[in-house]
């Protein structure tokens, strides 16, 4: 309900450029001015707190027995935009040993951290040599073999669920951190 005309009203030169303190505002002026208010207010979202992971360094990362490469997924969410999925992130790290193949469901961008990991890309036969700095980003559809000559540490970012969390990385959520 909009105030009585005539009513003198504060603070509506943030809102209307037009308005001079002292003075009463008009009808049509306030119809603008709440219709205005009424459409910021739509488009502002609620605030939502971030997410801090306390401690989740690849030093709390080990390799299982017998394997020379693994995935610690730390953090998921399901996303809140127009076409809604998850995004994951988490360390990648590997060793000297066989080759890891992955085909992928879903996009992922790996950026490494430390070492040294090479991609070979079936779809090109081409094998990349990335070292820290390098970035690749793997499609639906990408089909590649992971190896390094000594060892390689990556970031990666996910659009799939939560598939590998790692014991050690688990529970150190802002709040719940144990350091």
């Amino acid at each position: 309900m909009l105030p009585a005309v005539g009513r003198r009203a504060r603070h509506i030169t943030a809102v209307h450029p037009n308005y001079t303190p002292g003075h009463d505002i008009s009808q049509a002026h306030l119809s603008e001015i709440f219709l205005l208010i009424k459409k910021i207010t739509k488009m502002s979202t609620p605030l939502v707190p971030l997410t801090v992971i306390k401690g989740a360094g690849h030093e709390f990362i080990q390799l299982p027995t017998g394997e020379n490469a693994i995935t610690a997924d730390f953090h998921s969410t399901r996303t809140k935009t127009e076409s809604s999925t998850h995004i994951t992130s988490g360390f990648y790290k590997i060793v000297v040993g066989p080759q890891r193949p992955a085909h992928y469901t879903y996009e992922e961008t790996k950026y490494v951290l430390s070492g040294q990991i090479d991609i070979l890309d079936e779809a090109t036969g081409i094998t990349h040599h990335l070292v820290p700095g390098d970035f690749a980003f793997f499609y639906v559809g990408s089909k590649v073999k992971f190896s390094t000559k000594s060892h390689g540490l990556a970031f990666y970012a996910v659009t799939r669920p939560l598939r590998s969390p790692h014991v050690n990385l688990q529970g150190r959520e802002e709040g719940k951190a144990r350091l």
